[in-house]
């Protein structure tokens, strides 16, 4: 069985996220230009949660329907705000997404990526389509600058981006490029609610 994908995201945060009503318009979070819906958030979280091979089932605990750990929570958006990041600065080099980058990503990933069928099965075509392409881009950007200019880019990238994140999900801070935790309660909660309920 392949490692756990989620211990492949490129950064792991400490965000809280507080309880929030489904019918919320604002965005999860802006990137630039890029405008990152809580609907398209979501439904991505969701995507990972009915993945077992993707996600451990032991890390989801006991919790109540409509509802979502918010250490996974915090993983997929940071994720989510560095494929933007990394979409953004694909298209500003002019590279060209095609199948031979989608097989090196997958490789990165898997070592052999004929494992990506096991790994991917329970997740929705398009979305197994859209996780591939956004590993692609990253790979080639860091293909393409080498390692000393990727890292620097990067750096500066994460500091210089205008970059917002929902309050339900906490602020973010550019000097260390992540979202810190919104100011809580002394035991705060440790799921998102997705409903209103």
């Amino acid at each position: 069985m392949p490692r756990r994908l989620l211990a492949l995201a490129v950064a792991v945060l400490a965000v809280l996220a507080s309880a929030g009503c489904a019918k919320d318009v604002s965005p999860a979070a802006r990137v630039g230009d890029v405008k990152i819906s809580n609907d398209d958030f979501l439904a991505e979280v969701a995507e990972w949660v009915a993945n077992p091979v993707a996600v451990d089932p032991s890390m989801l605990g006991d919790r109540s329907p409509g509802t979502y750990p918010l250490d996974l929570v915090r993983q997929l958006l940071q994720q989510r705000i560095d494929f933007a990041l990394h979409n953004a600065e694909f298209d500003h080099l002019g590279l060209t997404l095609d199948d031979a980058m989608r097989t090196k990503a997958l490789t990165v990933l898997f070592g052999d990526p004929s494992a990506s069928v096991q790994a991917f099965s329970a997740f929705s075509k398009d979305f197994a389509q859209q996780f591939t392409d956004d590993i692609a881009r990253q790979v080639a950007v860091a293909d393409t600058l080498g390692d000393a200019d990727y890292s620097a880019w990067r750096t500066k990238a994460y500091a210089t981006t205008s970059i917002e994140v929902n309050p339900r999900y906490g602020t973010w801070d550019p000097k260390n490029g992540q979202i810190v935790a919104p100011a809580g309660p002394t035991q705060p909660s440790t799921t998102l609610a997705v409903s209103g309920q």
